[in-house]
């Protein structure tokens, strides 16, 4: 087997790998942080990233646009780029035409176009953060708005809401102190990190990524958002929870049922509008801590 093939084989076998032993990182793959080149990647490709233990990795010549470079006897890992060319393709269509007697009649032509056609893959050559040194990279600053009507159950439960860097996760809840950290200004990942705070509150939860409690809290925030009128990305709300298995999911109904309605009775689209409750801090690592979830 040549080395691309055996390249290729590998990054095959690594997502495989992923979806069998590490549903985590598959649930992670679905979303996209903060600007990064591996945002414009495919699902695929962010999840070998994610199984090759970073969360930004880059060409050699992307990072030293950044300022930084590989360091001495670090290894690449290989992602997969389509290789496309066009090809003929031959194509039936039916047209109407005038013939000699004057009528109308249905003429079936026959042509040639050219299409794009997926012939391969080239494997390209990326090197994790944490095999480069240099200037360190710019952090994301930006402003959280969570909507006005879910500033009373905030102050009910008692949480604090902040932000964050992107490290390893895009929020986090903590059980002991009620603060939820942000790393993405998406409104589902606020209502994913509120759904677990109201569950802790209603049920009581384990710290760590369980999978009942992650399908309960997806889930939730879906149907929240849906009832209260916000758009929020279905595709990936679906690909987060078939990550964890739709089995847990139907364990949960009644306690989703609870979830909702206890953050539903407590918000109101009716109510006069005010301001937004506003989240701009200045952002921090997010520490992995037994007493938070995901």
């Amino acid at each position: 087997m040549d080395r691309k093939k055996s390249r290729i084989r590998e990054a095959m076998e690594t997502v495989l790998k992923a979806f069998e032993s590490n549903p985590e990182k598959v649930a992670l793959a679905v979303f996209k942080g903060n600007g990064k080149p591996s945002d414009a990647w495919s699902f695929f490709n962010r999840l070998i990233m994610l199984m090759n233990d970073t969360e930004d990795a880059r060409g050699f010549r992307q990072w030293q646009k950044v300022g930084r470079r590989v360091k001495k006897g670090a290894k690449a890992f290989y992602i997969l780029a389509p290789v496309r060319k066009k090809v003929p393709v031959k194509v039936k269509r039916e047209e109407e035409r005038i013939n000699e007697n004057g009528e109308t009649e249905v003429v079936e032509i026959e042509e040639t176009i050219l299409i794009d056609k997926l012939v391969s893959f080239k494997p390209i050559p990326v090197f994790r953060y944490e095999d480069t040194e240099g200037e360190p990279l710019p952090e994301e600053n930006f402003n959280v708005e969570i909507p006005y009507e879910f500033s009373g159950i905030i102050k009910e439960l008692g949480l604090r809401v902040e932000t964050t860097a992107f490290r390893n996760y895009y929020g986090t809840y903590n059980l002991r102190t009620k603060v939820i950290k942000l790393a993405s200004p998406e409104l589902i990942v606020f209502l994913h990190e509120l759904a677990h705070a109201v569950d802790d509150h209603l049920h009581g939860i384990h710290g760590g990524q369980i999978p009942l409690q992650e399908v309960v809290a997806e889930f939730a925030a879906a149907v929240i958002a849906y009832l209260m009128g916000y758009k929020i990305p279905l595709g990936n709300v679906k690909e987060y929870i078939e990550s964890y298995g739709f089995t847990e999911l139907f364990k949960a109904f009644a306690r989703v049922e609870r979830v909702v309605s206890f953050v539903v009775e407590r918000t109101s689209r009716s109510v006069e509008a005010g301001t937004p409750v506003k989240v701009s801090l200045p952002n921090e690592r997010a520490l992995e801590c037994p007493q938070e979830v995901v």
